[in-house]
C-alpha cells in the first residue's frame, strides 16, 4: 500500500473510532485532493528545500536545525503532506527525521537536547506528537517505546490546574505549553497509546479557562494564562485544541473562531510578537478548518480563510521555497503544514 493511501486508511479507522465516542453523525470522508493549485507548488517546493536543507544525522541546517522541537517540525511538515517515513519522494527524509529524534530521547522519556537551547517542554510536545504520527504510520516498536515513555513524562508533569510550563516538571503553566502538550497526547492516543482521560480532560479545562468569554464583556479570544489579554496566536491554539479534543459546538470554540476572522489574513489584528507568528498562523487555520463542523457558518469561515491564507504564504515564499521568519526552518515547516491541511493526511486534522 502507498503512503498516501495507508495514511488514508488509517485515518478512516480514526474518524470512526472518535465519532463513535463522541456521538456524532459521520461525515463523508473524501480524500481527494482538495489543494488550491497555488497551495501544492507553494508545498513542492518548501519540501524540496528542506530536504536539501537535512544533514546525514537527521538534523537540519540554519538556526536551531538540531533541536528537536525543530526537527519535529519539519517531520510534520512532511507527513502532513503525505510522506511516509521510508518510502516515497522523501521518504528517507522522514526517516533519517525520525531516528534523529530517537536519539533526543533522555532516560527520563524527555525528547529534548539541552545543548540545542529552548524551553524543553516546547521541543518535548512536538517530538512527541511528530513520533507519535510515525508510530502509527509505521508500527515500529522503537518509536512505540519513546512515544509511551514521552507521554509518562507529559501525564506526570501536569499540574494541579490542568496545565503544564516550560520545564519537565509541576510548576506553574501557561496556555501556549498547555496546548503543546495536548496535541502531543491526542495524536499518541490515537496511534494506540494508552492517554489517561482525566489528563486530557484536567487540560482542556485549563484552556476554557483562558478563554476570555463575550458573556462578560470580553472579545472571545483566548489568553496566554487565565485572565490574560486575547491573541491571535493563544486564540488559534485554544480554539485547535477544544476541537482536536472533541469539543466542536462550544461557545469558547466559536467565540473564538470569530475572533481570528478578525485577524490578518482577513482583519486588521496581527500576531505582536513575530516569534509566535507561524504558530499562531498554524494554529489558526487548524482551528478554523476543524470548525467546518460547526456547520454551514463554520463551512464559510475555512471558505473565506484558507485562499486568503493561500494568497498571503504564495506571496510571501522566496524563490528557494523557503518563507522567512524566526526560528530558521520553522517557518518553512509550517508554511507546509498550513497549506497542506486540506490534504487530511494527519489524523489531527479529521472533524
Amino acid at each position: 500500500m502507498s503512503g498516501p493511501r495507508r495514511i488514508a486508511a488509517r485515518l478512516l479507522t480514526w474518524v470512526v473510532a472518535v465519532l463513535a465516542t463522541t456521538g456524532a453523525a459521520l461525515p463523508a470522508l473524501d480524500l481527494a485532493d482538495q489543494m488550491n493549485p497555488a497551495a501544492k507548488v507553494s508545498v513542492d517546493k518548501a519540501l524540496a528545500f528542506l530536504a536539501n536543507n537535512q544533514r546525514a544525522d537527521g538534523s537540519f541546517n540554519d538556526w536551531g536545525g538540531g533541536a528537536s522541537g525543530i526537527v519535529a517540525s519539519i517531520q510534520i511538515a512532511f507527513m502532513a503532506a503525505g510522506q511516509v517515513p521510508g518510502e516515497g519522494t522523501y521518504g528517507h527524509v522522514t526517516a533519517k527525521a525520525t531516528q534523529y529524534l530517537l536519539s533526543c530521547a533522555q532516560t527520563n522519556g524527555l525528547l529534548y537536547r539541552p545543548e540545542s537551547g529552548g524551553p524543553p517542554m516546547y521541543n518535548h510536545g512536538l517530538a512527541t506528537l511528530a513520533l507519535a504520527e510515525v508510530w502509527g504510520m509505521t508500527a515500529d516498536p522503537r518509536v512505540r517505546n519513546a512515544v509511551q515513555k514521552a507521554v509518562d513524562l507529559i501525564c506526570s508533569s501536569q499540574n494541579q490546574k490542568g496545565g503544564w510550563r516550560y520545564q519537565p516538571k509541576i510548576s506553574d503553566d501557561d496556555l501556549s505549553v498547555t496546548v503543546m502538550q495536548l496535541m502531543a497526547l491526542r495524536a499518541a492516543r490515537d496511534a494506540g497509546i494508552a492517554v489517561p482521560k482525566e489528563v486530557i480532560d484536567a487540560g482542556i479545562e485549563y484552556v476554557k479557562r483562558c478563554h476570555n468569554p463575550k458573556s462578560q464583556g470580553k472579545d472571545g479570544g483566548f489568553g496566554y494564562t487565565p485572565g490574560g489579554g486575547s491573541g491571535a496566536a493563544r486564540t488559534g491554539a485554544g480554539v485547535t485544541s477544544l476541537q482536536v479534543a472533541g469539543d466542536y459546538r462550544s461557545s469558547e470554540v466559536q467565540e473564538g473562531v470569530e475572533y481570528l476572522l478578525g485577524c490578518q489574513p482577513l482583519g486588521k489584528r496581527a500576531e505582536e510578537n513575530d516569534s509566535h507568528r507561524w504558530y499562531g498562523l498554524y494554529y489558526s487555520t487548524a482551528g478554523i478548518y476543524l470548525s467546518q463542523s460547526i456547520g454551514t457558518w463554520g463551512k464559510n469561515a475555512w471558505a473565506q480563510w484558507y485562499p486568503a491564507m493561500v494568497k498571503q504564504l504564495t506571496a510571501e515564499q522566496k524563490p528557494t521555497g523557503k518563507w522567512e521568519g524566526s526560528h530558521g526552518l520553522y517557518p518553512t515547516a509550517m508554511g507546509v503544514v498550513i497549506l497542506s491541511i486540506p490534504y487530511r493526511y494527519l489524523p489531527l486534522y479529521q472533524r
